[in-house]
């Protein structure tokens, strides 16, 4: 289970690089729907109650803005989504052992 919730997440972010470089909105669209799982994890949590659902809609307003030719606005509005693996990423690879 854990080897497709990281292998989906990581080819969300794959997908919106690719999307940045060749222009193709429907790669963020579909990026959208592949980081889904990993927002509905993180919207269960208490920190995360409204944040985690917010997450798929960058990738959904990036693709927006690819449309009209604004890419460094949908640059900015994808680098949450880096930030937030990255951190999960860290926490869950640095638990301490018991």
């Amino acid at each position: 289970m854990s080897f497709l919730f990281w292998s989906i997440t990581f080819s969300s972010l794959i997908l919106s690089i690719l999307a940045l470089m060749f222009r193709k909105p429907k790669f963020l669209i579909i990026a959208a729907f592949l980081i889904l799982p990993m927002s509905l994890y993180l919207a269960m949590s208490p920190s995360f109650k409204v944040w985690g659902i917010i997450f798929p809609f960058f990738f959904a307003g990036a693709s927006i803005l690819i449309r009209k030719y604004t890419i460094w606005l949908s640059i900015i509005l994808i680098s949450p989504n880096f930030l937030l693996v990255g951190w999960f990423a860290y926490v869950v690879l640095n638990q301490p052992n018991v």
